[in-house]
This record gives C-alpha cells, structure tokens and sequence, in this order.
C-alpha cells in the first residue's frame, strides 16, 4: 500500500434540490486532459461541461454567456469518469452508508455491485443514493445468495435443493429489489440449470462463484455472466492448462465476464505480514467486522506453517499468471475488492490495491482502468448513461492531478470529485 491510500477528508458540496438563482446551473472544466477510456487515449486541452447531473457539452469552444456557470481551472489536470468495485458486500448492516460510503467516495468510487446482502437494507442505500447522490455511489445488488443445501455460509444465503420452487424464490427476490441472482459454491446442477432457465425467461442475469458440482463449462454454457474470484479455474490451471485455454474460449464466446478479485489472493498469502493492518483505515469498518478480520487472522496464522505460507506466496504467482492468461485470451476482465467478504479489504483503497494487483499481472495502465469504468458499465448495460467521459452520460467524474495512464498513482490524489454533477471537493 503506498501513496495512493487517500485519507478520508472528502467534503460534499452539494444538496438534494435544484440550483438556487445564486447558485451555478453550470459547471465548465476548462482546458482540462480528458482520459478516454473507451480507446484508452488522452485527449487534452478539453473544456467539459456540465449542466445538472448531465455531461452537457466536451470541447475546445463553448460559449458560456448567459449562463449561472462555475468555471473550474483544469490547466494541468486528468478528468476520467468515476470508478466501480464491482464486488462488495455493503448491504448487509444499516450503518454501512455512513460508515462506508464516505471511504468509497473519497477513493473516487462512483458506483458498486453489491454480491451479497440484504435486499431491505439495499432498498434504504438505494432511496438515500436516489435523494441525494452526493452521499454515496450507485448501487446494484443480489440481495441474498443461492446457495446449495445446506450452504457454505449461512448468513445472507438461501439454501435451496430439488424440494424448493426456484421460480418462486427468484420471483420474491426480483420483486423486493434484486438486481441479478448471486450463485454459489455448492449449487447442484439440477439446481442452476433452474435458475439458468428463469433468468433467461425473465431477462435478468445470474452471476457468482462456480460451483463445486457444476464443470465450469456446463456453468458457463447455462449462461453465467461473471465468474467470481479463480475458484475452480486455478485447480484447473494447475493441472490442465489447455482445458483453461478451451474455458476461456468459451467465456469469449458466451461473453461471460471475470472477476477475478486478486487481492483476495493476495491478502490470503500475506495475512501474516502486519503491514496489511491499516488502524487509520479502520473508522470505516463495523466493530463486527473488524472482531471477524481478527479471529480469521488468528486462526488462519494458528493453521499455517511456515512451508504452507511459501507455498501460498508461490500460489499467488499463479494466480496472477492466471488471470493475464485469461485476459490475453480475450476474456474480459471486471476489477473488484470483496470488501466485507476478505479480512483486510479496506473499503475504497481495496479497489486501488486490485488496479495495481492487474497492472501487475500484466495489462496496461489503460486496460486497468477499463475494469473498473467502461467495463462495469458495459456488463450493467448501463453504458448509455456511465463508464466514459462522454456528452449526455451522468456526471461521475474523478479530476485528478496526475496522469493515470501514466501512473496508476495518479488515481490516488484525486482534486474534486463529481457525483452526477455534485461537486465534492478533498
């Protein structure tokens, strides 16, 4: 963790009503570099505007008289469109907002996938973001996992076997709020092959982990849209290379996506290591969870020797190695943290460690920072309104001081932060 770790000192300028007479109807960025993350390109010396929560208007001549418009100075500055964790786990304690949502927005987060939670609590996040999105980013959400029976975990999971009405279960779970069906790990065949059928029935997309009893390929054949973390596909990477190469042919085709959450791996490898331990961090994180992270470390150092902990770092050499297989594959790649569901993934900056974590696995700067804007828009459908600095999207922009094509560092000193056109000033 280096200087890109932000403190949280993020303070929002906005209200959930409309512009004031006072007040400016319009915000011109001037002479600012616009990072293209579409072609992965800068495009400088760009005046954007910004009217309401809209881009209005990307060019080098706008003319701004007659208007309420507050010019900010973007001589020397990066303007991107904001980032997405597309795995976290928020939605499962009522505080979270307060608590998490101020270190997601100071990390330049504009928006998450929740994997895993509470529909009730999700359905208040979601009316608090609508009000006023200046409190926190935007949100889509499972709601509880599917789970076999019985289920890995207990919380947020529903067990379910040849005795439950699937159809039933996934309509009560679209009808309180889900936004897509969260599979998981011991999910029997018969079982996903129903929750395949109602979601191509009903237009919404299953995604999570790959199950112990299903082959990858019958899981991605019944049209899983992303695969959650490397669970199954290292054991196969470890033992028959050119079956992964064939999977990830099939992923292209069916254009099923990848999450592949590295930090995870990396933090498994490294909970030994204290420096993981961020107390400054820690005013972001419930007393519940924090008692968690702990007694998983404890028991987790009590398990290993020292010979398994060389074995795990050497296993994360795999991983890596993995996913820049996949990636040159064409397989396209999601960036999340698993935040709440990985001890030591601290909300916001998790994200930033996984950017690094990819770099370092081999992509690009640019195609780094397409994980986490245009793809996630693109594998929301949302690419219409989010992902790009582009006329007529929503206003989640990060101003940077730095160049992130240049270095993924520069995503660390973020100058102002817009959230659908709420300034929110560092």
């Amino acid at each position: 963790m280096t200087k890109y770790i932000l403190l949280l000192s993020f303070l929002v300028q906005a209200c959930t009503s409309g512009p004031s007479p006072d007040e400016a109807r319009y915000i011109a960025i001037e002479h600012t570099n616009v990072v293209d993350v579409i072609n992965g390109q800068l495009v400088p010396d760009q005046t954007v505007v910004i009217k309401d929560s809209l881009i209005h208007y990307i060019g080098d001549n706008w003319q701004g008289s007659g208007h309420h418009v507050e010019i900010i100075d973007g001589h020397g500055k990066y303007l991107m469109p904001g980032l997405w964790d597309m795995h976290v786990h928020v939605c499962w304690e009522q505080s979270n907002d307060s608590l998490v949502f101020p270190a997601l927005l100071a990390n330049g987060i504009t928006g998450f996938r929740d994997m895993g939670g509470d529909l009730g609590i999700q359905d208040i996040f979601k009316s608090r973001v609508e009000a006023n999105p200046a409190v926190g980013p935007e949100i889509f959400g499972a709601g509880p996992i599917i789970d076999g029976n019985p289920p890995m975990m207990v919380d947020f999971s529903i067990a379910v076997d040849d005795k439950i009405d699937i159809p039933h279960l996934l309509d009560s779970l679209v009808a309180n709020g889900a936004d897509f069906i969260k599979t998981y790990s011991l999910l029997r065949e018969t079982e996903l092959a129903k929750i395949s059928d109602y979601a191509h029935t009903h237009l919404i997309p299953f995604a999570g982990h790959l199950s112990e009893y299903v082959e990858p390929e019958v899981a991605i054949d019944l049209g899983q849209k992303s695969v959650e973390h490397l669970n199954r596909l290292e054991e196969i990477w470890s033992e028959n290379e050119a079956r992964i190469g064939q999977i990830a042919e099939q992923m292209v085709e069916k254009q099923t996506w990848l999450c592949p959450t590295l930090i995870v791996y990396y933090l498994k490898a490294h909970l030994r290591d204290s420096s993981i331990i961020h107390p400054e961090y820690e005013a972001n994180i419930h007393p519940l969870l924090k008692q968690e992270w702990q007694t998983s470390r404890e028991n987790r150092l009590n398990r290993y020797d020292s010979v398994a902990w060389i074995n795990q770092l050497a296993l994360f050499e795999r991983q890596k190695a993995l996913v820049a297989f996949m990636h040159d594959k064409g397989v396209k790649l999601l960036s999340g943290s698993d935040f709440a569901g990985m001890p030591y993934v601290y909300p916001g900056i998790g994200l930033h460690h996984e950017l690094f974590l990819l770099h370092e696995s081999g992509l690009s700067n640019a195609e780094v920072l397409a994980t986490a804007t245009i793809n996630p828009a693109t594998y929301l459908s949302i690419q219409d309104k989010y992902g790009s600095v582009t006329v007529g999207k929503y206003a989640d922009l990060i101003l940077l001081d730095g160049n992130p094509l240049d270095d993924l560092e520069n995503l660390g000193v973020i100058h102002i932060l817009f959230r659908k056109g709420r300034k929110i000033n560092r």
